[in-house]
């Protein structure tokens, strides 16, 4: 037991004997004094350059001591008796863990100190530079740590404190002072440190983009119902997505384009704009305003200058003043303000005036750049007067003027007196030494012809230059002398001998006798008058005119005639013409001997005679012998009537001349109208004239007629013609104009009607085209109305570009056909137009309806009627009555072609018009289709066919002893009383035949569209195939039918028939014959099929 508790004992010492001692130095240690070492100011982040004071101290000691500074355990201050250790401007190296201690090696815990290099500011600029006026930059200073900062930002110099923050951003609206570099600074917020400068930041200011408002069109002033557009410009930049408009600086909505377009107000409004995007600048500047308002069109003044009376010769300057200057151009008027006289890019318009230059004038400015016309200007009155005019006066002596005179001239000028130089002319040269009014000439040596003129001061300064005044010496004159009235004379007339002698006036005169010199009178005048012996009597009154004919006296009706009463003198004398009886009033009286009947008739025929008489009273000769004059009617030409004026291409016609009376040895020429040309013939019709050129193949006609088979669209015209015989060749008068009018199914052009109408009310405009495919140079209006004009339109309708005319009051002469032609000849479809004087028209279409679609028919107006109800007819039948005015029909067939008109129960009837049905065309891929349909069916035709005859050749042998007693009879029992047979009864003679009889049934459709009645029909092909013998003899027959359905495809086009007689078409098959007159067998087959008749389409006649 106590072996086991000693381990224990041990154990237990052991463990007490530390516990002792460690408690003996625990209590030792309480009683060691402590060191406590700390910095000034507290903090362990220190920066370079500060300074820190380390203080140590002896808890529960005082301070007088020596101490010992460590740092790391290295001694960096040996012992001094100051408790306080101050390193002053701090450096990196100075950092780590600091110890004190005392004399009796008392020891601090460890402080640590951290020395930092000053940090450096970063400044960054967002948005980066170049930055635009007007945008946000913000400035950041980025200083570690963060939060213990205030910041400091300098502008230009870095000395240059231009604002202090708490923040680390500084931002900015920018304006262009705003550029320049920027540095910033951090500044600790508790003590005095300040961070290294940070690097400069350029910051670059551009200025926004400038908008410019720019007013596109018109230029300003703007004028009342004009528009403005506004367009905004910005340079630099083209990706502006956006435009904002402002209007007094409100924005306006639903404008952002570029460009918009605006009313002027009445009131001055100013607008601007600017422009947006998504980049960098965002938006431009805004524009400067610009103010716009209507202005009242202006009104031109007109000057005139010198504003007083005018003289003939001088320079007038009319001036017209409309503000604003240079955007006009001049329009000047005179005698009336809508005659224009002058146009002219100037504003004066200068005249030397003539006295047709006097009157009233106006003026009036049209822009130069948009159609806007200033007022017109008050009216001016010009008032031109003549130059006074100078006058040449001959003082003395009197003319004639003979060698050795001085004849004196005068220059008189009846208005004004101050006229201080006259200026003298010999045959238009002037004479410089001459200036006074007076002038002396001395003849031979200065003859000519003389005038003058003068000068003065004032205005006018010159006068008129005198009419010539002619200064030539001349010989002595010759007497001359005259009996009146010219021998032979009557007895008892007065006659009269006169002596002239030039110039007269200025002579005594002597009268001598059978050249005598006895002086038997002598007489201050130059006449002297005796009365004619009666012994000359017998001489005088046997004189007898004669008569003669010129070209003859046979003249057809037209030609012209000149009679002449030929007599031994002819002056002084009247000649009295008459007509079958010389006891009747004369059919004329003429001063001269001849009398001409320039278009002679019928009834101009017959004996005529002249004499002659003079005198008061009256002498007369005897009568003339007779002469006769026969006058025959001048052959005419004349066109036959057509059935039908109106053709579809395709269709035949033949035109018929004659000559009226005569029919041998003529030959026929064709013409067909034309456009002006001067060497083309004319003809008038209703005072019209037509010119007309000779067809191409006229010489096809020659004998009287001229077929257009087939006709086509250039022979669209008016045709005349004319018959000639002889040699030379005698003309006949052209015949009566006659239209032909052809309609195509594909024309190279079209005449456009801009109302689509071919009926419209008189006073109504009216304007045609023509509408070509491709190039429509070339191409013209022709017409045939009541209107005038060979030129591009008719007389008084107005040409417009291409091959427009149109007129804005259209009359009932412009009623008639219009067409387009080429220069080469094509034309187009003819259009009928009726311009109506009354209140209702049919609105029809202008051009031929396609088959199948719909038509709208319409009553229209004048005035609007209160009850608007309309009857509508085709061919004079009514169709319809319609509540609405209008009338359709949904697919037009060539049935529905016609004349149609309609009728208002308050208006009356509307003119007829005609309207044209066109087939549709069937296309390339339809046409084979149909061949190859057809193609098929024939075929089994055939085969079917071939199979009977087969058949009924066997047959027919085996009864060929048989007869028929009455083939007609069988024939038609076996046929409907409905059939149309094509081939009937039995062929004499012994052979025996074998007939296919094919009919072609009508349908029901058919006999209701031709107005029959009767059995019901059904489309059916029957072949009757029978076996023929001699009629006379008895015997049973074989009679085989074949039923065929025959589906009937109406045709696509619509050919029309050259004649109304069936057609037939016979197939004959023989097996086989017999020479020796033994039978025979054959098989016909016949199909008929009645033609149908064209309609009558003559709408204009």
């Amino acid at each position: 037991m106590e072996d086991e508790l000693l381990p224990v004992s041990l154990i237990s010492l052991c463990l007490c004997v530390p516990v002792l001692i460690l408690y003996s130095y625990s209590a030792h240690a309480e009683e060691t004094p402590k060191a406590v070492l700390v910095l000034d100011p507290g903090q362990s982040q220190f920066y370079s350059g500060e300074t820190v004071t380390l203080r140590c101290s002896i808890e529960g000691q005082d301070t007088s001591r020596w101490y010992r500074w460590l740092r790391d355990g290295h001694v960096v201050r040996e012992w001094s008796n100051n408790n306080e250790y101050t390193i002053q401007s701090l450096v990196v190296s100075d950092s780590g863990n600091y110890t004190c201690t005392d004399g009796q090696n008392v020891q601090s815990e460890t402080v640590k100190l951290h020395v930092s290099a000053l940090p450096t500011a970063t400044l960054t600029v967002e948005p980066q530079s170049p930055v635009f006026t007007g945008e946000t930059v913000t400035l950041k200073c980025a200083i570690e740590p963060e939060g213990v900062w205030k910041y400091k930002w300098y502008k230009d110099r870095n000395s240059n404190l231009l604002l202090q923050s708490d923040t680390s951003t500084h931002t900015i609206t920018v304006s262009e002072s705003d550029a320049g570099q920027y540095w910033c600074q951090g500044e600790k917020r508790d003590r005095p440190v300040s961070s290294q400068m940070s690097g400069s930041v350029y910051l670059t200011v551009k200025a926004l983009p400038e908008a410019t408002l720019a007013v596109v069109s018109p230029h300003s002033p703007y004028y009342p119902g004009e528009t403005v557009t506004l367009r905004c410009d910005i340079a630099g930049y083209r990706d502006w997505d956006q435009y904002d408009w402002y209007k007094d600086n409100n924005p306006i909505t639903g404008q952002n384009m570029k460009t918009i377009i605006i009313s002027p107000p009445d009131q001055a409004v100013q607008y601007t704009c600017e422009g947006r995007r998504g980049g960098q600048p965002k938006k431009s500047q805004c524009s400067d305003p610009v103010s716009i308002i209507h202005t009242a069109l202006p009104t031109a003044t007109l000057n005139v200058v010198p504003p007083i009376s005018v003289f003939t010769g001088e320079t007038v300057t009319l001036k017209c003043v409309i503000e604003p200057e240079r955007v006009w151009k001049y329009k000047w008027y005179k005698d009336w303000n809508h005659y224009l006289l002058y146009q002219s890019d100037t504003s004066t318009h200068t005249i030397t005036v003539a006295e047709t230059d006097k009157g009233y004038y106006w003026c009036q400015g049209e822009m130069r750049d948009r159609p806007v016309s200033s007022q017109m200007s008050g009216d001016a009155y010009l008032t031109v007067k003549a130059l006074p005019k100078a006058m040449v006066t001959v003082v003395s002596p009197q003319s004639p003027y003979y060698p050795r005179d001085k004849v004196t001239l005068r220059c008189d000028i009846a208005e004004f007196t101050d006229w201080y130089q006259y200026d003298w002319y010999r045959d238009n040269n002037y004479v410089s030494d001459q200036t006074k009014k007076t002038f002396n000439i001395p003849l031979p040596d200065h003859a000519g012809q003389y005038t003058c003129e003068g000068g003065r001061g004032d205005r006018p300064n010159d006068s008129q230059r005198s009419a010539p005044v002619s200064i030539f010496h001349t010989a002595l004159p010759t007497a001359t002398l005259t009996v009146v009235p010219q021998s032979p004379v009557f007895t008892g007339e007065t006659v009269t001998l006169k002596c002239v002698i030039e110039p007269e006036r200025v002579w005594k005169y002597k009268w001598y006798k059978d050249e005598s010199r006895n002086l038997p009178a002598q007489s201050d005048t130059n006449t002297y008058t005796i009365i004619a012996d009666q012994s000359h009597k017998d001489q005088y009154w046997s004189s007898k005119p004669k008569l003669t004919l010129s070209p003859g006296n046979h003249l057809l009706t037209g030609d012209s005639v000149t009679l002449t009463c030929k007599f031994g003198v002819s002056s002084g004398l009247v000649f009295y013409w008459y007509r079958n009886t010389k006891t009747s009033d004369p059919v004329a009286q003429t001063d001269g001997n001849s009398f001409s009947i320039s278009s002679v008739k019928v009834s101009d025929g017959g004996q005529y005679w002249c004499r002659a008489g003079r005198g008061d009273p009256v002498y007369q000769t005897q009568y003339s012998d007779a002469v006769e004059i026969k006058v025959t009617e001048k052959a005419q030409a004349v066109l036959g009537s057509l059935s039908q004026m109106w053709l579809t291409e395709g269709d035949a016609v033949t035109l018929s001349c004659e000559v009226r009376g005569s029919t041998t040895g003529w030959r026929f020429h064709w013409y067909k109208t034309a456009p002006y040309s001067p060497e083309l013939v004319h003809v008038l019709h209703k005072s019209r004239r037509y010119y007309l050129q000779l067809v191409s193949d006229s010489i096809s006609g020659a004998g009287g007629s001229y077929t257009l088979s087939p006709a086509a669209l250039r022979h669209t015209g008016v045709f005349v013609c004319r018959a000639e015989r002889g040699e030379p060749a005698y003309h006949t008068e052209f015949s009566h104009l006659q239209p032909l009018w052809v309609t195509g199914v594909s024309p190279p052009a079209s005449v456009i009607i801009h109302s689509n109408w071919t009926q419209i009310f008189t006073y109504k405009s009216l304007s045609l085209s023509c509408g070509v495919q491709g190039n429509s140079s070339g191409w013209r209006l022709r017409w045939l109305t009541g209107r005038e004009g060979e030129s591009k339109c008719p007389t008084y309708w107005r040409s417009e570009t291409g091959s427009t005319c149109s007129t804005s009051s259209a009359s009932s002469s412009d009623s008639g056909v219009y067409w387009c032609l080429s220069e080469s000849g094509e034309q187009s479809n003819p259009v009928n137009i009726t311009v109506y004087a009354g209140d209702v028209i049919l609105e029809v279409p202008a051009h031929p309806v396609t088959e199948g679609d719909p038509l709208t028919l319409r009553c229209r107006y004048r005035y609007k009627p209160s009850n608007i109800n309309a009857d509508f007819y085709k061919d004079g039948t009514l169709l319809q009555t319609s509540t609405t005015g209008e009338m359709t029909i949904p697919a037009v067939s060539e049935s529905d072609e016609g004349v149609y008109r309609c009728k208002n129960p308050e208006k009356g009837d509307s003119p007829e018009s005609w309207v044209t049905v066109r087939g549709r065309k069937v296309s390339d891929s339809e046409s084979s289709s149909l061949g190859v349909a057809v193609g098929a069916v024939v075929g089994l035709l055939l085969a079917f066919a071939l199979v009977i005859l087969l058949v009924l050749l066997y047959r027919s042998r085996k009864v060929k002893d048989s007869v028929t007693p009455n083939l007609g009879q069988q024939q038609s029992n076996s046929l409907s009383s409905t059939s149309r047979p094509v081939l009937g009864g039995a062929v004499a003679g012994s052979s025996d035949g074998v007939y296919a009889e094919i009919e072609l049934r009508e349908t029901d459709a058919e006999r209701i569209k031709k107005g029959k009645t009767g059995s019901a029909k059904s489309d059916t092909l029957y072949s009757l195939l029978m076996p023929v013998k001699k009629p006379d003899l008895a015997g049973p027959s074989d009679v085989t039918y074949a039923d065929v359905q025959i589906k009937m495809k109406p045709p696509g086009n619509r050919a029309k028939p050259t004649t109304s007689k069936e057609e037939c078409l016979y197939s004959s098959v023989q097996p086989g014959c017999s020479s020796d007159g033994g039978s025979s067998y054959a098989t016909y087959a016949q199909v008929k099929k009645g033609a149908k008749k064209p309609g009558n389409k003559n709408a204009w006649q």
